[in-house]
């Protein structure tokens, strides 16, 4: 049987199987020795996200994600002789906190992948760290093309064969948005505003680059501190404003974009604000005021949470009592913590030797062959560990949130 095919066998009926091996368990009169050690073997699935500090509303909901992932593993005896427990840990959105995460669980023995980061930035230091202890990272959230397939993208080359994402990237990103502005706003003029920071820039060029083939124009382009005071805030808003453009895209993230646009509106901006998945969230509409926001747009990847058809998640979710909601990558955190848990479950079944470098290895080509569909939609990766699932969505602000308008599949 091939890798893909035993990964299959796992996902779909690992409940089922390992329930019933327990249920033998149960009825024999002995057990051997081995087997009695092995009950209290632990399975440790890592999370690297900001959870303390940083983008928290999107960091709390895939930690939340993952340990509901666990238990629901764990209530079904989803690795016989093994109990799946997750440590996450707190990154803070900062490159090397993440990276001193990161060799916390490089160096626990007992972990058999990670779910996270959220920032691209954070990953780029956290994902050589997991590959040279031969870790799997899947992230719900990265969107930096350089992560996968390097600088260079017309000559890609993969950067950590241990690396995934469940989630499209900027390459696709910038498109869809410039798309957007063109043609259903009918935009021709956006002026742009990007933090200081890879993948912001990265997002902004994209959206650039395809705004002018789309034949609109970048009126004016500019960059801030990724964490700005007040007067650049306002200095950045000003010169917007003085453009006349009608749209203003924004390179960033939620935190910044909110005091960003409330600059915007101090200096007499009546246009709407564009941005990507880092502004797509409630925060920012809380930050902004709904009336400000209104008509502010915003891409996400994939399908947001109020689109998703996994009741079951949603209600499981709420039964646990979370007190941070999924938002729109929770649901990425969850299937890609069920992939992680399902390899292992595949790679441990009937051994006793508990997480090893070849069970690292086993659960690695696991994951690159699998090929499921999960609550997000379908869960396979190419050859340089991108999703095959190349979805984003199209939200508007209306009223005290963000709607989503259009969900676009790539190449389709």
């Amino acid at each position: 049987m091939t890798t893909r095919s035993r990964l299959l066998v796992a996902l779909v009926g690992v409940a089922a199987l390992l329930a019933a091996a327990c249920s033998s368990d149960e009825t024999s009169s002995t057990t051997t020795e081995a087997e009695d050690a092995s009950r209290d073997k632990v399975v440790t699935i890592g999370v690297i996200a900001p959870l303390d500090a940083g983008l928290t509303a999107y960091g709390r909901g895939i930690a939340n994600s993952v340990q509901l992932a666990a238990d629901e593993a764990n209530a079904a005896g989803a690795i016989p002789g093994y109990t799946i427990e997750v440590v996450a840990l707190n990154d803070s959105s900062d490159p090397e906190v993440g990276r001193a995460a990161a060799e916390e669980l490089a160096a626990d023995s007992t972990v058999v992948g990670v779910v996270g980061t959220y920032n691209s930035g954070v990953a780029a230091e956290a994902a050589p760290v997991l590959a040279s202890a031969g870790i799997v990272m899947i992230s719900p959230g990265n969107t930096d093309p350089a992560l996968t397939v390097g600088d260079d993208p017309a000559n890609p080359q993969r950067q950590n064969d241990n690396y995934f994402r469940v989630v499209a990237t900027d390459a696709d990103q910038g498109d869809v948005l410039a798309a957007y502005a063109t043609g259903d706003l009918g935009v021709t003029d956006v002026a742009v505003v990007s933090e200081d920071k890879p993948v912001s820039l990265g997002l902004a060029n994209d959206f650039e680059a395809a705004l002018v083939a789309a034949g609109g124009a970048v009126v004016s382009s500019a960059t801030i501190d990724p964490e700005p005071d007040d007067a650049e805030l306002a200095a950045a808003a000003e010169a917007v404003v003085a453009t006349g453009a009608p749209l203003a895209f924004f390179g960033g993230e939620y935190d910044v974009a909110s005091r960003y646009r409330t600059a915007l509106a101090d200096a007499g901006f009546t246009g709407v604000l564009m941005g990507g998945d880092g502004i797509k969230d409630d925060a920012y509409v809380a930050a902004v005021g709904a009336g400000i926001a209104a008509g502010d747009v915003a891409s996400s990847v994939g399908v947001p949470s109020s689109n998703l058809d996994a009741p079951d998640y949603f209600a499981a979710y709420d039964e646990a009592g979370f007190v941070d909601p999924p938002s729109d990558f929770g649901p990425y955190a969850f299937d890609a913590a069920e992939l992680l848990i399902a390899a292992a479950a595949d790679v441990l079944a009937g051994t006793t030797g508990g997480v090893t470098p070849e069970v690292r290895t086993e659960v690695r080509d696991l994951v690159q062959d699998a090929e499921f569909e999960g609550i997000t939609g379908l869960v396979a990766f190419d050859e340089f560990g991108d999703t095959l699932n190349r979805v984003f969505t199209i939200s508007t602000v209306a009223g005290d949130g963000w709607v989503p308008v259009v969900t676009r599949q790539i190449g389709t």
